[in-house]
């Protein structure tokens, strides 16, 4: 890597005496202010304003994605490519599939923190429970593992509840018990399944209505939280490590849902980055909104969190609506993701927009992991995935770097609070707050090695 991506030897806040001091004496003010000004509204206003569509603007002419043009399944494909060999001359030529499925994560060790042995191993250890629980799910191989298809233990009795209300809190208390973080339910929509699927294994396409075991009536869209001592070390190996962590817990969660409906009487199926993409669904489903950098932001944690969902035939439930948080005016003015993105994936547009203008938008195909049709932050994800590639390891940059990512103190609930009833200006105010308080930094060899001191109270007594 360059000079400019290499960690910096930076304090991180927790080791800035006199920064937290001024934090709680502005907090202490703010909470004065926020206790006067906003009380109950703002309150209610973290909750998210409910909508009957999504709070985005799509196009009426929006079709299904062809699994075959998300990213991760076209770059893990030798046929895809070999098939395509027009979108990756397009980037330069880059040999994404080559150098994922020989080099990736196997690099030598060096002699900075954060791309240690010590660090390589943990990464690596992360990963091992996606293998053996469902094998290529994260690349978007359907019917794997927990994540099968087979409907063979449904219970020949459908258990009856006596209200919906009775159900969908049922379902909650269910996700809560299997280490879920959040748990919201939608109804499946065209627009976000992958049609066709795609089973890379086998190289051959299947169809919801020809090969998927049964008609779906809903979804169930989960979020487990990564841990933020990890992701604060991004872009070091260590920064992976959370990330492969949830990808297992998702496979859990998911797989152990379905086995939970199931069991109950109903069909149902797991999912993790396979049959559909998680954060519209997440979104349906309340969980949060879409950021700049792509990713689901909800409320407390952020985007520090991995989307995992469950297809079913029961449909005896409560839907929840959309919500809006403020997220999207945030984002129009924050844009520490793109700031911190060392590959400039992130679009720096102030506005969204209905598709991608980045270099390279108007060769055909050089857009195929991406979709016209949605008014968002269009990301150039191949850039992402090569500085992937050339770190060895994953990056964590625009979760670790999101103002929306923090830990569960009372001060920062009070800005999320203050956040969804200020004008869009004030967020620029926050934004650069956030800077001073010295959260949200990446490149930090101080950070990189603090996590690995952050089992000291792991002891019990």
């Amino acid at each position: 890597m360059s000079d400019e991506k290499t960690l910096k030897d930076t304090a991180p806040p927790e080791e800035g005496v006199s920064r937290r001091q001024l934090l709680v004496r502005s907090a202490a003010g703010a909470a004065a202010v926020g206790a006067a000004g906003l009380g109950a509204y703002a309150h209610h206003k973290t909750k998210g304003t409910p909508h009957d569509e999504m709070p985005v603007e799509i196009a009426d002419d929006l079709q299904p994605m062809d699994q075959r043009d998300m990213l991760w399944t076209f770059v893990v494909s030798a046929a895809l490519q070999e098939a395509h060999p027009e979108r990756i001359q397009a980037f330069g030529g880059f040999d994404f599939h080559e150098k994922l499925t020989t080099t990736y994560m196997k690099g030598p060790y060096k002699d900075e923190p954060g791309y240690t042995q010590l660090d390589r191993a943990l990464s690596v250890a992360a990963w091992e429970g996606n293998t053996y629980l469902a094998p290529g799910q994260q690349y978007g191989q359907p019917n794997s593992g927990i994540l099968h298809w087979d409907q063979s233990d449904v219970h020949s009795t459908k258990y009856e509840f006596e209200s919906k209300d009775e159900a969908t809190l049922a379902i909650r208390s269910a996700a809560r018990a299997l280490k879920a973080t959040r748990c919201g339910i939608t109804k499946p929509d065209p627009r976000w399944n992958y049609d066709p699927i795609y089973d890379l294994e086998n190289d051959r396409t299947l169809s919801w209505e020809d090969d998927f075991p049964f008609k779906p009536k809903t979804v169930i869209v989960m979020l487990t939280e990564m841990d933020y001592e990890g992701i604060a070390t991004s872009p070091a190996w260590t920064s992976t490590a959370p990330a492969g962590e949830e990808y297992v817990m998702g496979d859990k969660c998911a797989g152990q849902m379905a086995k939970f409906l199931r069991g109950l009487g109903f069909q149902a199926v797991g999912s993790n980055n396979d049959l559909g993409m998680n954060v519209p669904y997440a979104v349906a489903a309340g969980l949060g909104e879409a950021g700049r950098n792509g990713s689901l932001i909800a409320p407390k944690i952020g985007p520090r969190h991995r989307i995992c969902k469950v297809y079913t035939d029961f449909d005896f439930v409560n839907y929840d609506k959309p919500r809006s948080f403020g997220v999207a005016s945030f984002c129009r003015e924050c844009m520490r993701c793109a700031d911190s993105c060392p590959s400039e994936a992130i679009s720096k547009n102030k506005d969204t927009t209905w598709g991608p203008e980045y270099e390279g938008a108007e060769i055909p195909h050089y857009t195929y992991p991406n979709r016209a049709g949605i008014l968002k932050y269009h990301n150039d994800s191949k850039k992402c995935l090569k500085f992937w590639i050339e770190n060895d390891g994953g990056c964590q940059n625009c979760i670790a770097a999101c103002p929306y990512n923090k830990p569960e103190f009372w001060h920062h609930r009070l800005v999320d609070a203050t956040n969804v009833v200020v004008p869009g200006p004030v967020h620029a105010f926050m934004r650069e707050m956030d800077i001073i308080f010295g959260y949200g930094t990446t490149f930090d060899q101080k950070r990189a090695r603090a996590f690995w001191k952050s089992g000291k109270d792991m002891r019990g007594g």
